[in-house]
């Protein structure tokens, strides 16, 4: 570029201007932009400014974020002068990036007040909103922009209660972003409503206790933001404050009444979350306090299994002293010695807790021990004393891998290792997937000395997985030592060993990316492995090669070596289609060499969708959309006109990936077919409104003169695509000012209205719209009105308001009768466009097709507990039942996350607890079957629901707790309050039969059986629980513990089949 050969980075920023002027002009596209976002960032004069745009550099260039030039030098903090001369040069002040940001917008992120009244002087949109629906004030708010920017705003007319997509205020981003508590006094001062909430229900009292500033937090209580407010996980200011484990919140909020007892969705109490954030000091006041120290989340999940995953032996040691239940088990069955071990925990609180008598023995859900976690954190303090306190050494998880595979896979060190197998450990144990010790190790690079230690001990050098994979397979993969390799084809193992799928050694070396894979692939081709050897699906090495490594010299070896340059797979693709499809920076070197060998550039796939130099033009676009590699692949005469199966040109491609307009500006440039279709009738602009690819490209297309008013196949136009992907207004007001038929209407009677509506959302979009006049009340053929349409994308209050004062019909039904207020319910909408609803008159009683009103619809969804309370207040038929004989309690206990706190309302508001559905089954079913917590179940029985009801199967609910695999506490429960043992299905199963069916613990076979259920009970097809046992839970001590109970082993059921017949192998 410089005659002198000097840097034009350095000239630029010494400002050596007559250096500068001796510069022809700059070439490359790409280091325009970099050299002027350089001279931009290091705040170069407005003259060194102006002498690069002199130089060929296109004032309207733009990012790949679509930033200007001028929001570029705002962000940059550029001197006013600069900024000047951009806007003097035709930049327009309310230009828009990719998220729709002003220069505004961000004059107001980076708070300069110079700027920020230039901008206003000069008559920018003040009020303009991002594709999230931020003004510039949320902006100024989100960066702690100083008082004087905001009182300047607001005083300019911002407007102050404008929301974010996410109902967000202004005051909320403030307390989010921790903004003095003068910012937030004089917001509150100028009315901004303090009780907003967001779409998740955040009050600003939510964030503001998530930064901890008791300040502001005192303050906005003063001025009556509700402590109890919660969010859509039922979350309660005192949970994010226990969550920041700052204890002078706590206890100041705990003083103002905020309810110690509240769970979130979740069950968690405040207690868990200061559990898992490990402060003695919260921990031991909550307790003072008097929460609830036994309480379970939904996961069963005690406050001391939070504890031991945090490594305080104080915390524990405190909780236990308390009398938390050490023995308690999460629904995976882990215990609290489960969670220390997964959690490295010190030795110290691992023998405290075996020294408390937890059991050393327990297993989870998937039969792991203790010690298959200490294994997986390498602790071998830990180990030895697990392995001196008896535990079994050789017990098996359901995958089959004993604690020596957790300790291989995890790269543990030699000394774990040799401990173990030293203690007696089977080293020749295999996975379900047959791998043993030395997979593991080779698949996780583990060193040279560990391998041969191992190979020393017997390990078997040539075990097979299921797939036929040997450890040579692994290693060649995975290893980056050549070392390794050759210890083990010195120790014999079968260098031509092929996989179910035909792959060898050369096949797994070719996919290593590490620095010495061209060592170990020549090594390999040295020792006698097939070169050309194929795959199941006919792939060479070369295959591979082209498609995963990053090195020309390993493809330029290979070749050399023999292998077939023009070998194709079982899809006729040959190596130049994955070079062409490899994303590393050495492809263009790599397809250069491929086609300088004579790879056949008239190779077709067998669908024949292509030539192979189309296709890899193609998936150049796609993968690698630098000029350079398009040029090359044109110049050594790539058919540009080549379709695929689906009639897409390389155009298509290039506008689907978003590649830079200079290359679409070369493919057409070099003839080709601008105007050519897919099979869905797509042009390229199409695709390129679709995937909102920049402004500047779609000016391009339609310059060259694209039909604005071409459809597909679903009779989509470009403005469908536009309104329902793109941010930009812009581009709508330009494709309308091209033609574009605003009225269109695609197959399924959307119109543009209806796609502005789906995704993005943006105000002014849907503003703009129904000024040019279309129609609010259009259906499509699923009966939607453009606002059924936004209530499932969760639209803001704003444009819900619109919409309806524009005269869309609230009543209005579409498909299954789905009013707006049912779609709301099921989308989560906030309380306060629910509110909205309501008071403009939506039929708060109208059912959908399954007879669902929103109240079930609510529940069924897990809408918060105020959202329910206003459907009741405001009239919903709270008796209502859907076509499935279901009232809003049955939904809210069938649906996992619904909250206790619902359940309770719903009851004290006078629903029949005994109620049954279509299927007989009452609602402690219904939370056996889906939610079964013991601190619901108790309450329900409490409240004298028939605890010995049953569903039309005849089921009771010990049936169904027995099914789900329920803690035994529960199962002790509901036998201790009287519930019928001995009750027998339609089937004539037992409570028994379905826990042996249903992979119950052996703890609750053994309770059962000591409670009187007898143990030859048999079902209308003759099983016995043993029969059950060994057809799905198969479990060595189980069978033991019932043939010592006396169990008849010889039963045979009406098929003539005895409990051995299912034991054996099919």
């Amino acid at each position: 570029m410089n005659n002198n050969n000097e840097n034009i980075y350095e000239i630029i920023e010494k400002e050596e201007i007559y250096k500068l002027k001796e510069i022809k002009s700059i070439l490359e596209e790409e280091e325009k932009e970099k050299i002027i976002k350089f001279a931009i960032q290091k705040k170069v004069s407005k003259e060194i400014i102006e002498l690069l745009i002199s130089k060929g550099i296109n004032i309207n260039l733009k990012d790949e974020k679509e930033r200007n030039l001028l929001h570029i030098s705002i962000i940059n903090k550029s001197q006013i002068e600069i900024i000047e001369y951009f806007i003097s040069k035709g930049i327009s002040i309310n230009s828009k990036d990719k998220k729709t940001k002003t220069p505004f917008h961000y004059a107001c992120q980076y708070n300069s007040l110079e700027v920020i009244k230039y901008l206003v002087e000069k008559g920018i949109d003040i009020n303009s909103k991002t594709i999230h629906n931020e003004t510039a004030l949320h902006f100024a708010c989100k960066n702690n922009s100083s008082l004087e920017v905001i009182q300047y705003l607001i005083e300019k007319g911002i407007d102050i209660n404008a929301k974010t997509k996410s109902n967000e205020t202004i005051l909320h981003f403030a307390c989010k972003k921790n903004s003095s508590l003068e910012v937030i006094k004089y917001l509150i001062e100028k009315e901004i409503d303090i009780n907003a909430k967001t779409i998740h229900n955040e009050t600003i009292l939510h964030f503001a206790c998530k930064k901890n500033s008791l300040e502001v937090i005192k303050y906005l209580i003063e001025k009556g933001v509700d402590i109890n407010s919660k969010t859509n996980f039922n979350q309660t200011i005192l949970h994010l404050a226990c969550h920041k484990n700052s204890l002078e919140v706590i206890k100041y909020l705990i003083e103002k009444g905020v309810d110690i007892d509240s769970k979130t969705k979740e069950n968690k109490t405040i207690l868990h979350l200061a559990c898992q954030k490990n402060s003695l000091e919260v921990i031991k006041y909550l307790i003072e306090k008097g929460v609830y120290i036994n309480s379970k989340t939904n996961f069963n999940e005690t406050v001391l299994h939070y504890a031991c995953q945090k490594n305080s032996v104080e915390v524990i040691k405190y909780l236990i002293e308390k009398d938390v239940d050490i023995n308690a088990k999460t629904n995976e069955n882990k215990t609290i010695l489960h969670l220390a071990c997964q959690n490295n925990s010190s030795l110290e609180v691992i023998k405290y807790l075996i020294e408390k008598g937890v059991d050393i023995n327990a297993k989870t859900n998937f039969n792991e021990t203790v010690l298959h976690y200490a294994c997986k954190n390498n602790s071998l303090e830990v180990i030895k004393y697990l392995v001196e306190k008896g535990i079994n050494i050789n017990e098996k998880s359901y995958t089959n891998q004993t604690p020596l595979h957790y300790a291989c896979q995890n790269n543990s060190s030699l000394e774990v290792i040799k401990y173990l197998v030293e203690k007696g450990i089977d080293i020749n144990s295999k996975t379900i997937d047959q791998e043993t010790i030395l997979h593991y190790i080779c698949e996780n690079n583990s060193s040279l000395e560990v391998i041969k230690y191992l190979v020393e001990k017997g390990v078997d050098i040539n075990a097979k997985t299921n797939q036929n994979q040997t450890i040579l397979h692994f290693a060649c993969k995975y290893i980056t030592s050549l070392e390794v390799i050759q210890y083990l084809i010195e120790k014999g193992i079968d260098i031509n060993a092929k996989t179910n799928q035909n792959q060898t050694v050369l096949h797994f070396a070719c996919q290593n990316q590490n620095n010495s894979s061209l060592e170990i692939i020549q090594y390999l081709i040295e020792k006698g492995v097939d070169i050309n050897a194929k795959t199941n699906q006919n792939e060479t090495a070369l295959h591979f090669a082209c498609q995963y490594i990053t090195s020309l010299k390993i493809i330029e070896y290979l070749i050399e070596k023999g292998v077939d340059i023009n070998a194709k797979t079982n899809k006729n693709q040959i190596a130049l289609h994955l070079a062409c499809q490899n994303q590393n920076n050495s492809s263009l070197e790599i397809i250069k060499y491929l086609i300088s060998k004579g790879v056949d550039i008239n190779a077709k796939t067998n669908q024949n969708e292509t030539v192979l130099h189309y296709a890899s033009l193609h998936l150049a676009c796609q993968y690698k959309p630098e000029l350079e590699v398009i040029e090359y692949l044109i110049e050594k005469g790539i058919d540009i006109n080549a379709k695929t199966n689906q009639n897409e040109t390389a155009l298509h491609f290039a506008c689907l990936y978003k590649t830079k307009i200079e290359v679409i500006q070369y493919l057409i440039e070099k003839g080709i077919n601008i105007h050519a279709r897919t099979k869905r009738n797509q042009t390229a602009l199409h695709f390129a409104c679709l995937y909102n690819i920049s402004f500047d490209v779609i000016k391009y297309l339609i310059e060259k003169g694209m039909d604005v008013n071409a459809k597909t196949t679903r009779n989509e136009t470009v403005l469908h695509f536009t309104c329902q992907y793109s941010t930009s207004l812009e581009v709508i007001q330009y494709l309308i000012s091209k033609g574009a038929n605003i009225n269109a209407k695609t197959n399924s009677n959307e119109t543009t209205l209806h796609s502005a509506c789906q995704h993005n959302l943006s105000f002014e979009i849907i503003q703009y719209l129904v000024e040019q006049g279309i129609s609010v009340n259009s259906k499509t053929y699923q009966n939607e009105t453009a606002l059924h349409i936004a209530f499932h994308h969760n639209p803001s209050i704003e444009v819900i308001e619109y919409l309806i004062e524009k005269g869309v019909d609230i009543n209005s039904k579409a498909n299954q009768n789905y009013t707006l207020l049912h779609i709301a319910c099921k989308n989560h909408s906030s309380i306060e466009v629910i509110e909205y609803l309501i008071e403009k008159g939506i039929d708060i009683n109208e059912k959908s097709k399954q007879d669902q009103t929103a109240l079930h619809i609510a529940c069924e969804n897990n809408n918060p507990i105020e959202v329910i309370r206003l459907l009741i207040d405001e009239g919903i038929d709270i008796n209502a039942k859907t076509s499935w004989n279901e009232n809003a309690l049955h939904i809210a206990c069938q649906y996992n996350n619904s909250s206790f706190e619902v359940i309770k309302y719903l009851i004290e508001k006078g629903m029949n607890i005994n109620e049954k559905t279509s299927r007989n089954e009452t609602i402690l079913h219904l939370i056996c079957q889906y939610n079964p917590s013991l601190e619901v179940i108790k309450y329900l029985i409490e409240k004298g629901i028939d605890i010995n009801s049953k569903t039309i199967e005849n089921q009771t609910v010990l049936h169904i707790v027995c099914q789900k695999n329920s803690p035994l506490e529960i199962i002790k429960y509901l036998v201790e309050n009287g519930i019928d043992i001995n009750a027998k299905t339609n089937y004539d199963q037992t409570a028994l039969h379905i826990a042996c069916q249903y992979n119950s613990s052996l703890e609750v076979i053994k309770y059962l059986v000591e409670k009187g259920m007898d143990i030859n009970e048999k079902t209308n097809q003759n099983e016995s629980i043993f029969h059950f046992v060994c057809q799905y839970n198969p479990s060595i001590e189980t069978i033991q513990y019932l043939i010592e109970k006396g169990i008849d082993i010889n039963e045979k059921t009406t098929q003539n089949q005895t409990a051995l017949t299912y034991c054996l192998p099919v």
